[in-house]
């Protein structure tokens, strides 16, 4: 039954998180914590990620924009290996009420209509912001979401996002998986849950593209500020 629960939760995530560009992670945080252990998460999830990431680049192969992925894959793989490497001796539990705190901070935002981002974003804050982003998610296990505002504002529209981020995630877990293998984290016991969740993703990513190529911009833009709130909810819960 354990194993069930861990392919059905990857599929249950990687589908919210395909038709919502991000969140898998966050979702996935507490599940795996209570079925696995808190020890478990962020290389479990990266492996995982790892698997489902190449099924989701290449449903929306046609649609990245290698022109941001020029400027945010090359700070990615710097801050994966930075994250990964600090996880191996830092348990930042304040970082996570951080970046709670500002997915739902953005999530009120949009809800009462107030103005968010307003500076347009430029093409090359993309390398800062992917060094930064990929460095936490190597610490804690889970940012994905914290990328959506930034890529919405500069322009970047569903499948689009989608692919563009599946591209830029699939390299930095490559590097995460790599370093948390070097430093001792990726056990035997770790890689075949992560196998098991990520078979469970790559069912979600198939079943959610359907869905996503039949809905709008407006629509797409709910999905993804929703699941903003949700993991910002769901990462402060687990300090209060």
């Amino acid at each position: 039954m354990l194993y069930v629960a861990v392919v059905l939760s990857g599929a249950v995530a990687w589908f919210i998180s395909t038709i919502a560009a991000g969140g898998a992670a966050t979702l996935l945080i507490p599940i795996i914590g209570f079925l696995l252990g808190a020890q478990y998460v962020a290389p479990i999830i990266s492996l995982a990620s790892l698997c489902s990431n190449p099924a989701r680049a290449w449903f929306f192969r046609h649609h990245v924009n290698w022109q941001v992925i020029a400027f945010l894959l090359p700070g990615s793989l710097l801050g994966a290996f930075l994250g990964a490497w600090s996880f191996s001796f830092m348990k930042p539990d304040w970082i996570q009420i951080v970046i709670a705190l500002f997915l739902i901070s953005y999530f009120i935002q949009y809800k009462f209509g107030i103005s968010t981002l307003k500076i347009r974003v430029r093409q090359y804050w993309f390398f800062p912001l992917g060094m930064l982003i990929a460095f936490l998610s190597g610490l804690i296990g889970a940012t994905g979401p914290i990328l959506n505002p930034f890529m919405l504002n500069y322009g970047l529209k569903k499948e689009t996002l989608v692919g563009t981020k599946s591209i830029n995630s699939l390299a930095m877990q490559i590097i995460k998986l790599g370093t948390y293998a070097a430093f001792g984290v990726l056990t035997f016991e770790v890689i075949g849950y992560g196998i098991l969740l990520g078979i469970g993703a790559i069912l979600g990513v198939y079943y959610a593209r359907h869905h996503l190529f039949h809905i709008d911009h407006e629509q797409f833009r709910l999905y993804t500020i929703t699941m903003m709130f949700i993991a910002g909810v769901l990462m402060l819960a687990k300090h209060v």
